[in-house]
């Protein structure tokens, strides 16, 4: 009975899992039992794939983003996260992925600017007024008839601003008129009240008697109840007395869409809302492995093929000759209008390498001083710590700004950049110095290196083939560990403006536009860049802990 007991307990799952160890532990190569503790480590396991997957998007950020990160749309200034749309908005139907332009509208009463998604027709049906036969005008596209190619497509509306009574009653106050607009707030077709009722689609177009605008009739585009408004339309002189002794419960804006003008080479075509059988109200598909912006791919090779983006608008106060992108704001537009999606992809190429770079250059010289210093000792050792222990006691912040400040003002944000890694490699070598000096010191007094020195082995192969091999460990998780100091360093840097600079990009700088508390209030995704770098310098740390931990000998099981 107890040797099958013991027999059993042989078998269990646990001493089957110690079997495989001490296999493992037997046979397996130690970078295989590295990756054997590394892969138990989750978190760092995660942080290590997140790593990989923004080093990527940084290698290949012109690939992957859908407009030119330095391209300036000023019409665009701090345009919020474009919506994308899966269904028609008029028919329901689903027509893929798409999106709408923006245009800015000024409350009249706190003349604070917004956007609104707006929308344009690019193809028309209409009767020509000059033939009376009907015709087809395309945006871009040749016309027969007119022997020219469509350039431009502009609107006039007539508004009138009325003050309605707490009977019903409308009470005129003014009128005013919007010449060669390019653009229509899609409000004015998705509002139940503008439409006569379902949509009807003929050749692929809109048949306008859906809409009161596109009829002719007018509608009702903005209806403002507030108590502000009401007051300054009745303390206005010009229309207080009108107003002034009735019962106002708001003030009410109507539209009219008076002509529509097609521009050729010559003078415009003027169509009325009589004319109109068919339009299409455009929108922007969604399109991946798009053809948009040209760029060279790692630096290389010219292309123009992006993962996704939407195609160039054609209006021509919205098409910049400058670039092919078209509008497409993923994650929203800085203060000069350029995509925060596809700059962060562009900074993270500085924002990342950096601490590569850094390391690089401190741990060459900390280990290369501080294996000198350590294995020489005397006057080598003194000069050399005392020159650290002066650095060290020198406050690096400012020492970062005094140095910065002495970089030329002219100078490209490439050079700057590279002359920032200096810098913030110059002040972190000496710590690391210290600790390479002090392992070497220790090493220095173990048998197999006084077996070297014993046998005639020059200085300079003890140093490099005996001493610091065995700091390596202590060194690949310093690396990993002293890298998100490097992003922090260069966000800092950027950030207070002597950094990296316009037009360049880094997370910092990209940072540096949310100083501004009513910015940080209107528009919160300029904060993104900060999230970045956020999710990297935890991705290094615990990637760092992971390392630590896989090259412990007790995780070994060394």
């Amino acid at each position: 009975m107890r040797k099958k007991q013991k027999n059993n307990l042989k078998n269990t799952p646990q001493n089957t899992q110690n079997d495989e160890e001490l296999f493992e532990r037997e046979f397996m190569s130690t970078p295989a039992l590295i990756w054997r503790a590394l892969r138990r480590h989750k978190l760092g396991m995660i942080s290590l794939v997140v790593l990989i997957i923004l080093y990527l998007l940084a290698i290949f950020a012109d690939f992957v983003s859908p407009m030119n990160p330095f391209n300036n749309h000023i019409q665009y200034r701090f345009a919020p996260p474009s919506t994308i749309y899966r269904k028609d908005l008029f028919t329901g139907e689903r027509v893929g992925p798409h999106t709408y332009l923006y245009m800015s509208e000024r409350d009249p009463i706190t003349y604070q600017s917004d956007y609104v998604e707006a929308t344009h027709l690019d193809i028309i049906k209409a009767k020509d007024p000059e033939t009376g036969n009907l015709t087809t005008f395309e945006l871009g596209v040749y016309n027969p008839t007119y022997n020219a190619t469509v350039s431009d497509i502009t609107y006039t509306f007539k508004n009138t601003i009325m003050a309605k009574t707490a009977d019903g009653e409308y009470i005129e106050l003014a009128t005013n008129r919007k010449y060669d607009q390019n653009l229509i707030p899609l409000s004015y077709f998705t509002k139940e009240e503008n439409l006569n009722g379902p949509v009807s689609v003929e050749d692929g177009l809109y048949n306008v008697k859906f809409s009161k605008l596109l009829s002719g009739e007018t509608i009702v585009v903005n209806e403002d109840n507030r108590s502000m408004a009401i007051n300054t339309y009745k303390s206005d002189y010009r229309y207080a007395p009108k107003i002034r002794n009735q019962e106002i419960i708001s003030i009410d804006t109507f539209t009219t869409l008076e002509e529509i003008n097609v521009y050729f080479d010559f003078m415009p075509v003027v169509l009325t809302p009589s004319d109109l059988q068919a339009v299409n109200l455009k929108n922007y598909p969604i399109e991946f492995f798009i053809h948009s912006w040209d760029y060279k791919l790692l630096g290389l090779f010219p292309t123009n093929l992006h993962l996704f983006g939407v195609e160039k608008p054609k209006l021509p106060s919205l098409s910049d000759y400058f670039s092919n992108d078209g509008i497409l704001y993923v994650w929203g537009s800085d203060q000069y209008g350029r995509d925060i999606f596809s700059r962060i992809f562009f900074a993270s190429r500085i924002s990342l390498s950096i601490g590569l770079i850094g390391i690089l250059l401190t741990f060459t010289i900390g280990i290369f001083l501080g294996g000198l210093a350590g294995y020489f000792g005397g006057w080598i050792d003194e000069v050399t710590m005392r020159f650290t222990e002066i650095l060290m006691s020198i406050p690096s912040l400012y020492l970062i700004l005094t140095l910065s400040a002495v970089l030329p003002t002219g100078i490209s944000p490439e050079i700057r950049y590279l002359l920032i890694v200096v810098i913030l490699s110059f002040i972190g070598w000496p710590a690391m110095t210290r600790v390479i000096r002090g392992m070497t010191m220790g090493l220095k007094q173990t048998e197999f290196v006084q077996a070297a020195i014993a046998i005639g082995y020059p200085p300079r192969k003890v140093i490099w083939n005996h001493l610091l091999p065995n700091t390596y460990t202590y060194v690949i998780v310093s690396a990993t560990l002293s890298i998100p100091g490097y992003i922090l360093g260069e966000a800092s840097l950027s950030f207070l403006g002597v950094g990296v600079t316009e037009p360049g990009a880094s997370w910092g700088l990209m940072l540096s536009q949310a100083q501004d508390i009513q910015v940080l209030t209107n528009y919160p995704w300029v904060l993104l860049p900060g999230l970045f770098i956020i999710i990297t310098v935890l991705a290094f740390n615990l990637f760092g802990d992971a390392i630590r931990d896989a090259l412990d000998p007790r995780a070994l099981g060394l």
